[in-house]
């Protein structure tokens, strides 16, 4: 196979992991480009700049059994592997072409996981000493490698991620018969934690998981309970959540996709704990401990919390505002910097730019008065204006 085909083929299948909210916001949507058939993956860094990300799998060639996996083992498709030096010259030369700015690099397993390791490393080895590349780079670290390959990697990388894909080893059993959540999985990420704490001038866009949601039949709440103890315990920088869907040729193959609202759900409670200052028993699950999927999770917590509403927005603290619902970061950060000049008239000007404010309106006052009233008042005498 020619080399462009090796590198069409090796992008096509690292698509399943994920490197933004893609629900959230067009900025963070994969975008092609035409002119070299290549997917390009913006990214959006913890201090809020944007890498175009080549996203690639070293090899798909894989000893573990991931019932859910395009790439397993019992999956009959073309094998193809990079050499370090083969991978670090195709992104090299993208690079320099100016048609990406970071790689996000992952692997199956060619092997065993520790020889397969120790080639994504030499990998960003090259990149970062031959090639002197001092960009972002995120390394998966593989299921099954020693602490001295996390080490290595964590030196070398922006960012590492070490996928849990389950929320405890009895879901993990039900996928994958060769993964040991806590010897393969978490001990890896509470060394990257430990070594991270000491050194923080190393990782310096954090650590991340991953969460395949509805494969091994968990519910909402037990996912959630393992990333929130990771956020606390680990400092990890955030978990992402993928919606089950099956692949022809797996064991999973008949089983029903996962609605997408219930990934967006999960996003939505992850901002609430990770940016919005909620904990996780705040959060309204139904009996079997799934989030409704009728209902943002903000809206179901205020309305199970009309003691704490409707709350004047001139007196406010930040997060204070963030718990309103349509209110995020950076509404709340305007309505704090407009405060002083603040009226109900700036404040239905700013749906302009604001457009989910409106959810808010029936939940404040803007110094002592309801714009829900105003703005339906308002609403009314247009609609008959327009009807005369």
């Amino acid at each position: 196979m020619d080399r462009v085909s090796k590198v069409k083929l090796l992008i096509e299948s690292a698509k399943y992991d994920l490197c933004g909210d893609c629900f959230l916001s067009e900025d963070v949507k994969r975008v092609k480009d035409i002119s070299h058939s290549k997917w390009i993956y913006p990214e959006l860094l913890p201090d809020g700049k944007k890498v175009r990300l080549l996203k690639v799998l070293y090899s798909n060639y894989c000893e573990n059994d991931c019932a859910y996996c395009s790439i397993s083992k019992f999956m009959n498709i073309r094998r193809l592997s990079f050499t370090p030096e083969e991978l670090a010259d195709v992104f090299i030369n993208l690079y320099h072409r100016g048609i990406v700015s970071g790689l996000f690099l992952s692997s199956g397993v060619k092997r065993d996981p520790e020889r397969t390791m120790q080639e994504l490393i030499d990998t960003v080895w090259l990149l970062r000493n031959k090639y002197h590349f001092k960009g972002y780079i995120h390394l998966k670290i593989l299921p099954g490698v020693s602490i001295q390959s996390v080490e290595e990697a964590v030196k070398l990388a922006s960012r590492v991620s070490v996928n849990l894909e389950a929320p405890d080893d009895v879901y993990l059993k039900r996928v994958s018969s060769k993964k040991d959540l806590a010897k393969d999985l978490l001990e890896k990420l509470s060394r990257i934690s430990a070594i991270k704490e000491s050194h923080p001038d190393i990782l310096k866009d954090g650590f991340t998981t991953q969460f395949v949601v509805g494969a091994a039949g968990e519910n909402d709440l037990q996912i959630l309970k393992r990333v929130y103890d990771l956020y606390r315990h680990l400092r990890l920088s955030r978990a992402y959540y993928s919606a089950f869907q099956p692949v022809p040729g797996t064991p999973l193959e008949n089983k029903p996709p996962t609605n997408i609202t219930r990934e967006v759900r999960l996003y939505q409670v992850d901002y609430l704990l990770r940016r919005y200052g909620f904990n996780l028993k705040e959060i309204v699950f139904d009996e079997a401990g799934f989030l409704p999927l009728t209902k943002d999770p903000k809206e179901l917590w205020a309305l199970q919390h009309i003691d704490f509403f409707p709350v004047e927005i001139t007196k406010a603290d930040y997060f204070e505002l963030l718990r309103i619902p349509g209110i995020g970061p950076k509404t709340a950060r305007w309505i704090l910097k407009m405060k002083e000049n603040l009226s109900i008239h700036s404040l239905l000007n700013a749906l302009k730019v604001y457009p989910n404010l409106r959810k808010a309106l029936p939940y404040i006052t803007v110094k002592g008065k309801r714009p829900a009233r105003i703005a339906l008042q308002g609403a009314l005498f247009q609609s008959e204006t327009q009807e005369v």
